[in-house]
């Protein structure tokens, strides 16, 4: 009897494109015609003939199943697709109510600060005018308080000179008095 690996011979034929129970059932006729010593050469051509309409088979069949497949594929593809589209376009326009959204907040912001700065311009503005003002008044104070310290100089100047000449007069009469005695002694 003749070793025949039928192990071998299914995955051969499964490998090949067969589906198992069609290589187990050709492996099992090919195995129990050449253990049985009874196939003859008309019977393995008819068996091959036979595997190969059947293989023929499974090979329309898969290729119809993979075309099927395929279309299914395509289907599903399309739809997440446009489902994803959908959801990005949702968060786009989103995004873009939000974006208005900050922007009409920060322009408010921008004219409350405007705002603020035009008041506390002219706060700073009146804060100067009053600053000013002041000025003016401790200007023409000091002014005042110089033309008076002016006078008092003057007066005290006066003064001084009044009694500088006093004292000089009476420094000169008491030169003159010294002079005078100072002859009548001598001479």
């Amino acid at each position: 009897s003749l070793a025949f690996d039928t192990h071998r011979a299914v995955k051969a034929l499964c490998e090949a494109g067969a589906t198992e129970p069609l290589a187990e059932a050709f492996v099992e006729t090919i195995g129990d015609a050449i253990t049985g010593n009874v196939a003859t050469q008309a019977d393995i051509a008819a068996s091959e003939a036979a595997l190969r309409a059947q293989i023929a088979a499974v090979k329309t069949d898969l290729e119809a199943k993979i075309d099927e497949a395929q279309t299914d594929l395509r289907a599903e593809i399309k739809t997440d697709i446009a489902e994803s589209e959908a959801r990005v376009q949702a968060k786009i326009d989103q995004l873009q109510a939000d974006t208005k959204a900050d922007i009409a907040g920060v322009r408010t912001e921008v004219a409350n600060v405007h705002s603020e700065m035009k008041t506390d311009i002219a706060g700073v503005r009146t804060e100067i005018a009053n600053v000013q003002a002041e000025m003016k008044t401790d200007i023409a104070g000091v002014r005042t308080e110089i033309a008076d310290v002016r006078a008092e100089l003057k007066t005290d100047i006066s003064g001084l000179e009044a009694r500088l000449y006093r004292q000089l007069w009476l420094m000169a009469a008491g030169i003159v008095g010294l002079t005078v005695a100072l002859v009548k002694l001598l001479g």
